[in-house]
């Protein structure tokens, strides 16, 4: 029988001051609460595997090093919030749930990186390119792109498991455990019928700003901020109407969050936000800013944009020219206005809220974050 993980209580800062911190803060000290936590996991995972075969701890090391790549840590820290918004003390406890759901993210890039054929994350090699380059550097035989790629979806699948090892282990009673798990189930599934619908949507000649918004609450919006949100109340015990606010919140700021991403991901620069600012185009990815300036466009543009976007081949100085249709056209000061619009939407259900304030306050503040944010790092002009 396989002990169960214990943490390290040493690690815990009890004060727990964090009502007065604006989201960065918050998210700082968040992650020195995390981090140790995960780095033990992963020393125990890392000693298991060794027992196994030697060359099974490469796979964990993957994904510790996904782990550790410089995320924000920003869906267990909502999972987190919202526990402590909703009246949960066991911040020990909380932990558990909050590294799961680090851990699941970590299963979801890999996976997504893989589908999307993406080289970088968070300015690192993603995991298929790094297994490729491993493969290279013990000058194994055959083909490295295709052991890259299968040794990363083993990789992902692993990070899965450690995700509902995790929560299962959590030392909640069982019926917070079980309620947290419908929201968690949800999750999973969710995700994966956003990701499909925006797989298919890179292969459809057109959709509409209905099919993109639906993509987003589905790929985004319910995995990154909703549904952390409802496994964290659940875990507080929680009442219906905390599970209600936390939709009316998250999904809209989920929603926005990934606009600017997008936004971000076309105009941003590379060595700020880790990852290539062309791929979205050469990709032929169906974002907001698309979908607009195709609807907005005049036929000149449009033969533009239909001979650049999906172009893996596309020179910057053809990139350069979508992005200047996507400005002229008006499709990024669109984008950026419904995002603010999504985010003041939930600013306003939070504001109403009578929920804690030491985790009511992050989620207000998170919102004031992401509303500069864009306009930070973009030229909107």
């Amino acid at each position: 029988m396989v002990e169960p993980f214990l943490y390290p209580e040493l690690y815990i800062d009890r004060s727990l001051e964090t009502s007065g911190k604006k989201a960065s803060e918050f998210l700082a000290w968040f992650k020195k609460e995390i981090e140790p936590f995960l780095e033990e996991y992963f020393d125990e995972k890392i000693r298991e595997a060794s027992e196994v075969h030697p060359e099974a701890v490469v796979l964990v090391e993957e994904i510790r090093r996904m782990v550790g790549a410089g995320g924000k840590k920003i869906r267990s820290a909502f999972a987190y919030a919202a526990y402590v918004a909703s009246g949960g003390r066991s911040h020990e406890a909380i932990l558990y749930a909050s590294a799961a759901l680090e851990l699941w993210h970590t299963f979801a890039i890999i996976h997504d990186d893989i589908i999307d054929e993406s080289n970088l994350r968070r300015g690192q090699p993603t995991a298929h390119i790094a297994f490729d380059k491993f493969h290279q550097n013990r000058n194994f035989s055959g083909d490295s792109q295709r052991f890259g790629i299968s040794a990363a979806i083993l990789a992902g699948d692993l990070a899965f498991s450690f995700a509902d090892e995790l929560l299962d282990s959590a030392p909640f009673p069982a019926e917070r455990i079980r309620r947290a798990k419908i929201y968690y189930n949800a999750m999973k599934q969710q995700t994966a019928y956003g990701e499909h619908l925006d797989v298919i949507s890179q292969f459809k000649k057109q959709i509409s700003e209905a099919d993109v918004l639906k993509i987003l609450e589905y790929k985004t919006a319910k995995y990154t901020i909703e549904r952390p949100l409802h496994i964290g109340a659940a875990l507080a015990g929680a009442d219906e109407k905390y599970f209600q606010i936390f939709s009316a919140y998250g999904v809209p700021l989920g929603q926005a969050f990934q606009i600017q991403d997008d936004i971000l991901g076309t105009f941003g620069k590379e060595e700020e936000i880790g990852k290539s600012v062309d791929s979205d185009i050469k990709e032929g990815k169906k974002t907001l800013l698309i979908i607009k300036a195709y609807e907005l466009t005049n036929l000149l543009e449009k033969s533009v944009l239909n001979k650049v976007v999906g172009n893996k081949k596309a020179s910057e100085g053809q990139i350069e020219k979508v992005r200047e249709i996507i400005k002229s056209t008006g499709s990024l000061k669109y984008s950026d206005t419904l995002a603010r619009e999504l985010i003041n939407q939930a600013r306003g259900v939070m504001t109403a809220s009578k929920l804690a304030e030491e985790g009511k306050n992050y989620l207000l503040q998170i919102c004031d974050f992401l509303l500069v944010r864009a306009a930070s790092l973009v030229d909107l002009r």
